[in-house]
């Protein structure tokens, strides 16, 4: 009988455990919606392993309500515009895809809901004041796991995020919390090639 509610307990621990505070996971969705625009210093990196293959610096600027999105990193930039991610990386030909296709569509959606079809939410956990969402993301690829990270207090901010690639690296973008600005005004030039 002892060993039994030994089990039991543990199960229901386990189970606990894995429940995703709902009332958080709406906080963000809600900040997420509520937020018109994003200017920010950032810097990026491509890692594979424990072995980063890339490293930059940049600048994002997102504006949801016209669905723009640019991102500068290094010599690249990929912009978000009618629809469409164009990717521009330096000496390649610019590549473009569908952003509803991609973890930026996520971003550029009028309403946040990680209800939808196409979104399911792994885990929601609190990790040295920062708030990490861990989603997964279907794309044409299959699903893409994708990590938000959120400071909570005393002012919720988007801090970055981290994408899974079809080929198994992972891209980390973090963003500069003294240089991020949000709800200011975009000259729509940015989001020109």
């Amino acid at each position: 009988m002892k060993f039994l509610l030994i089990i039991i307990t543990l199960i229901c621990s386990s189970v606990f455990a894995n429940q995703i505070n709902q009332k958080d996971l709406k906080t963000i969705e809600d900040f997420l919606s509520a937020m018109t625009t994003l200017e920010s210093e950032m810097s990026m990196d491509i890692t594979s392993g424990t072995n980063i293959l890339e490293k930059y610096t940049g600048k994002i600027w997102l504006d949801r309500k016209n669905k723009l999105l640019r991102i500068n990193y290094g010599k690249s930039f990929m912009i978000a515009k009618d629809g469409y991610l164009t990717i521009c990386q330096e000496n390649e030909k610019p590549q473009e895809i569908s952003t509803e296709d991609t973890p930026a569509g996520l971003l550029l959606r009028p309403l946040i809901d990680f209800n939808s079809a196409g979104i399911e939410v792994k885990s929601l956990s609190e990790i040295e004041g920062l708030w990490v969402l861990n989603i997964v993301y279907e794309s044409p690829v299959g699903m893409v796991p994708v990590t938000m990270y959120f400071k909570p207090k005393p002012v919720m901010l988007l801090m970055g995020w981290t994408i899974q690639n079809p080929n198994g690296s992972i891209t980390n973008v973090h963003l500069h919390l003294d240089s991020t600005h949000m709800s200011i005004k975009i000259p729509y030039s940015i989001f020109s090639n």
